[in-house]
């Protein structure tokens, strides 16, 4: 078997690049060594050569572009891309709260999808924000500190959609703030493998929570945009509710890389394995 990675962009990868990139080479030395052979190229190697004659390729390339030409790719040629060019177009934020809207069980926090023009803006959201807003771009997850900020009351939120509306930003998230523990979760499958940490230990209040609730609205979530291998944040409120705030496509796994690397790459295998014999 022949894998290609494809390394994420130095500016979707703000303050891990390096995470970013070492989590793909350590999932890449894995596959050696179940007997793959391996390639790794940057994402302006990718715009420049032919990349026929892989059985696998995995992206962790986020930009339109790149996307779409994976995406032509995959239908031309058959090859398995994991995660695929439309699951991590399901992760840009649009996309995904409309997916998370469409499916039951899973706990979001009140969001709104609004245009990032004045108009669209007059009045706040009609579900009741006592703590605040957080105000998000609506297409890729952060690339800067910019592109998620929270706001105090409605006053604020002008100011944060103005600069959006600079950067060409045409749709932004209006989401409720939520109360509690801001948790980081990774996972595999879903369904094979499963983590979390807490965002910031020193501050954490231990809130209580079972595991598999975690574990389900996380899963639930990954499954909503059809990513395998995924990553996200999610909130545990002192009533014990869970509310998943973001999902994403191939994550740094930074704190759990090497436990990571092996889980992935052996739902890999098995992914390609059973391909064949479909």
């Amino acid at each position: 078997m022949k894998a290609l990675g494809i390394y994420r962009e130095v500016q979707n990868s703000p303050n891990r690049e390096s995470d970013d990139a070492l989590v793909l080479k350590a999932v890449m030395d894995q596959l050696s060594i179940l007997k793959t052979e391996t390639s790794l190229m940057t994402p302006e190697d990718f715009d420049r050569v032919d990349v026929a004659g892989y059985d696998l390729i995995v992206p962790m390339c986020e930009t339109y572009p790149r996307l779409m030409r994976l995406k032509k790719i995959e239908a031309e040629t058959g090859v398995m891309v994991v995660n695929p060019s439309d699951s991590v177009l399901g992760c840009y934020r649009t996309r995904m709260l409309d997916s998370f809207a469409r499916t039951p069980g899973l706990c979001y926090p009140p969001t709104e999808v609004r245009r990032t023009t004045a108009e669209a803006n007059l009045r706040p959201p009609s579900f009741e924000a006592e703590s605040g807003w957080w105000i998000k771009r609506g297409d890729v997850h952060n690339t800067t500190t910019c592109d998620v900020v929270f706001a105090r009351n409605w006053k604020e939120v002008d100011a944060i959609r103005r600069e959006f509306e600079s950067r060409e930003i045409k749709d932004m998230a209006v989401q409720r703030h939520t109360d509690g523990d801001l948790i980081k979760f990774y996972g595999v499958g879903p369904g094979q493998w499963f983590t979390w940490f807490y965002h910031d230990p020193s501050t954490a209040r231990r809130l209580p929570f079972e595991i598999e609730d975690l574990a389900a609205q996380a899963e639930m979530a990954a499954a909503a945009v059809k990513v395998e291998i995924f990553g996200g944040d999610a909130i545990v409120t002192p009533e014990e509710r869970i509310f998943v705030i973001d999902i994403n496509s191939w994550p740094s796994f930074a704190r759990v890389r090497t436990e990571a690397s092996v889980q992935i790459a052996r739902r890999l295998r098995l992914r390609r394995t059973a391909s064949r014999k479909a």
